[in-house]
C-alpha cells in the first residue's frame, strides 16, 4: 500500500538519496527491467533474540534493507520485483513506504 505524499516532501526523495546513498541500483518491476539506475542506502540491520527460560538458543539475523527514492517505483511489489545491485541480483522480499518520500526495501539474498 502507497501512502499519499504531502507536498512539502515532493522532490526530498532524490535529494536524500543522491546525498547519502551508497549503491546504484535498477529494478525489474512485474518482469519488465527499468531503463534508468536509481541511487539508493544499502544497509545492514541486525536484529538480536536473546535466549529464555526454556533453555532456548539466541538467535541473530542479519538482513539488508535498501532505501530508495519513492518516485518512479510505484509499482513495486514485494515478493515479485528484483533490484540489481552492483551486477549481482536479488528479491525484493518486502516493500515499506514512509509516507514522505522514500521507500524502505528488504532484500532476499546473500550480500
Amino acid at each position: 500500500m502507497r501512502i499519499h505524499r504531502p507536498a512539502v516532501f515532493a522532490g526530498m526523495g532524490p535529494a536524500f538519496a543522491g546525498a547519502f546513498g551508497n549503491v546504484d541500483c535498477r529494478f525489474t518491476i512485474d518482469g519488465l527491467m527499468q531503463p534508468e539506475t536509481c541511487r539508493g542506502i544499502l544497509r545492514q540491520k541486525r536484529e538480536l533474540e536473546f535466549a529464555d527460560e526454556y533453555g532456548r538458543q539466541d538467535v541473530e539475523a542479519v538482513t539488508h534493507v535498501l532505501s530508495v527514492s519513492a518516485t518512479g517505483l510505484e509499482a513495486l511489489e514485494s515478493e515479485r520485483d528484483q533490484v540489481e545491485i552492483k551486477g549481482t541480483i536479488y528479491g525484493v522480499r518486502n516493500v515499506l513506504d514512509d509516507g514522505r518520500a522514500m521507500l524502505k526495501i528488504w532484500l532476499r539474498g546473500d550480500i
